[in-house]
């Protein structure tokens, strides 16, 4: 494995070891704010977002699996989005190869 490699997997599992952290955090996390919270902060609701519904449904709803502590929980949440996002790049890869 190359140096440049275990940077990165270091620097991930760092990152997956120190989501809990945000369960101490006070607020929502940046860019997760409810309709409510934005009004709060800004004095109102733009349009835009007001009449937004997701495109799709969370996984995991608030990093929450029933039946687990809120710690796990975040754990779990925190592995399987980075596991989610170097697959895709993994893929994204690939046929980034396969195009040249």
């Amino acid at each position: 494995m190359s140096q440049n490699k275990k940077y990165l997997l270091a620097f991930i599992l760092i990152a997956i070891i120190l989501t809990p952290l945000g369960l101490i955090a006070q607020g929502p996390a940046w860019g997760e704010w409810s309709a409510e919270e934005i009004n709060t902060m800004i004095g109102y609701v733009p349009q835009s977002i007001e009449n937004t519904k997701p495109l799709i449904e969370a996984l995991i709803p608030d990093y929450e699996i029933s039946g687990l502590n809120a710690l796990a929980s975040t754990w779990i949440s925190a592995a399987i989005g980075a596991t989610l996002v170097f697959m895709i790049m993994i893929g994204i890869k690939k046929s980034g190869k396969r195009a040249s």
